[in-house]
């Protein structure tokens, strides 16, 4: 019910009183973009030319033919016997990585941002999940605060990212973001620094 909750020792679930089942955790090698590629070494990714970062994935294994049977250690199948193979999967929180060259932090309810600045002027958020998959949550608003100005952020046309310009701005950049990511949630304050433009990972 609630990935996020993770301990070294068996129990209960803080959050909903359920027991805890086992899980395995390992450090593998993934591209930021491309989530569903793992390797166990250090390269980049064949869809995209990235270098892969290292981020915390689940590790279980299953059955070629039976993809219900989820198993923490490796064996054989229940139901036909053949030789289960490993399968990886995302972990809330397992990837804390800036994805485009900015700064990236966990907000108070979970999910991520990340700012950037790329170019003179230019301001652009990212927004992800739990699992640092990029998205822009229904109702999501967020503007830069200069004193008693407030500059909204807003989507850019056919992109994952808002962007706002503060007119004439020189490095080093500092911003205050003040976001608010559904309707009842409360506006929670990011700050960011920038001693450099922001550069796309390659």
């Amino acid at each position: 019910m609630h990935p996020e909750v993770v301990d070294d020792q068996s129990g209960k679930c803080p959050i909903c009183r359920m027991a805890l089942t086992p899980v395995r955790l390992e450090l593998v090698w993934s591209c930021q973009l491309h989530l569903d590629l793992t390797q166990y070494q250090p390269g980049t990714c064949r869809i995209c030319g990235r270098q892969l970062v290292k981020i915390i994935k689940a590790l279980s294994f299953t059955c070629p033919s039976h993809p219900k049977v989820n198993e923490i250690n490796p064996g054989k199948c229940p139901v036909d016997q053949r030789t289960l193979v490993a399968k990886y999967s995302l972990r809330p929180h397992g990837d804390h990585n800036p994805k485009h060259g900015g700064t990236f932090i966990m907000a108070p309810n979970n999910w991520h941002v990340e700012a950037t600045h790329p170019a003179s002027s230019q301001f652009r958020l990212y927004v992800y999940d739990e699992y640092s998959r990029p998205f822009i949550p229904k109702g999501f608003t967020s503007r830069i605060v200069e004193g008693e100005t407030s500059i909204p952020f807003t989507p850019a046309a056919g992109r994952v990212f808002l962007e706002a310009r503060i007119p004439q701005s020189a490095l080093p950049a500092t911003i205050v973001v003040k976001a608010r990511f559904e309707d009842k949630q409360p506006e929670y304050r990011f700050d960011f620094q920038f001693y450099d433009y922001s550069k796309e990972p390659k």
